[in-house]
């Protein structure tokens, strides 16, 4: 059996770049029923020979948006343990969930790490969410909340489902990283009194394994992430860089970024500051040592070593268990396992 560890290396390689365009298999024609969904209508062939008995579900809606979908392996195993969601990366402005198996023949397939998966009693889900344009007023916040929803979806249903959500584990790359950091530290955002029963079901997850992160959406506060004046968002003003990267927050106007409300949003979106005690175990893979003298180029500032330097330096302050390689600062975990057999060892009952 091929290294479970490949399996997020592919991912990396495949979804970590800020990409402009994404496929298209994830589009449906009209706004599905997500009440009560009948489950036996997104029961499919799944898009990689799956061993067993193992089943497939394909484009399940989880709220009512043509991009709000999901896919899900269901492991045959009569002992089921828990349910890892990848999140796909983009920079939220494409991306999908297509990532999480299909990758160029070049570099292999991972069809057998999700067969592993299955095969060790866990289900897996790959889910879509919303993404960000230029005319976009509702910010990142929309990318994330989709994610959330996705996660509580998963857990109304999962005895419909037949899966095992009491243990929930998060992967994701680039965008999709930072996302289930987000979802990992951020207080429970179960809301017991809503009318929606999804949306009454807790947000907690038990494990996050990320490659190529972001430590906070407060871009503001990257100027704290990187040291000795690399970054400040004043270098950001006028620039076409500066001007993609504001539709993080759906404003074209750097001035609107200390206003009340925009300040308000930013701390909404710091998972750096959300980080404490009681959450989950994390692992962290910043490989690539982007050198940021080069210029501001998008990859240089969302995929910088030093993100994953000040993630660290948090969740160790918070005594969170956590494996956190970064490479190029010469950190590594003594006794380091995979990606995928840390989630399976924090899911299973």
């Amino acid at each position: 059996m091929r290294d479970v560890k490949a399996f997020f290396l592919l991912l990396l390689l495949c979804c970590s770049s800020m990409v402009s365009g994404c496929n298209s298999d994830w589009k449906i024609s009209e706004k599905k029923q997500v009440v009560n969904p009948e489950f036996g209508a997104y029961f499919a062939a799944s898009p990689f020979v799956i061993n067993g008995d193992h089943g497939f579900y394909n484009n399940i809606p989880y709220d009512e948006f043509d991009r709000t979908v999901l896919d899900l392996w269901v492991s045959g195993s009569e002992h089921k343990n828990g349910l890892i969601v990848y999140i796909h990366g983009g920079g939220f402005r494409g991306g999908d969930k297509g990532f999480a198996w299909d990758k160029p023949a070049k570099y292999g397939s991972d069809a057998e790490t999700i067969n592993h998966f299955l095969d060790q009693g866990f289900a897996f889900a790959s889910i879509n969410y919303r993404l960000l344009n230029g005319s976009d007023k509702l910010g990142v916040l929309k990318s994330l909340n989709d994610c959330k929803r996705a996660i509580q979806f998963l857990r109304y249903y999962s005895d419909d489902l037949k899966i095992n959500a009491s243990k929930i584990g998060l992967a994701g790359t680039s965008a999709g990283a930072g996302t289930a950091l987000w979802l990992a530290f951020h207080d429970d955002m179960v809301d017991p009194e809503n009318e929606d029963p999804v949306l009454r079901q807790s947000t907690r997850v038990d494990a996050v394994a990320v490659f190529e992160t972001q430590s906070t959406y407060d871009l503001v506060k990257w100027s704290e992430v990187f040291p000795n004046g690399i970054f400040t968002i004043d270098k950001l003003r006028g620039t076409a860089l500066g001007n993609r990267l504001m539709i993080f927050y759906g404003v074209d106007d750097f001035a609107e970024l200390e206003s009340e409300e925009l300040v308000n949003y930013r701390n909404e979106v710091d998972m750096l500051s959300m980080i404490s005690s009681d959450d989950p175990p994390v692992y962290i893979l910043n490989k690539r040592d982007f050198d940021l003298s080069k210029g501001g180029k998008v990859g240089n500032l969302l995929h910088s070593p030093y993100h994953a330097v000040a993630l660290k330096e948090k969740i160790d302050q918070a005594g969170i268990e956590n494996e956190i390689f970064i490479p190029a600062q010469g950190a590594r975990p003594s006794n380091s396992q995979t990606m995928g057999h840390f989630l399976m060892r924090h899911l299973k009952e």
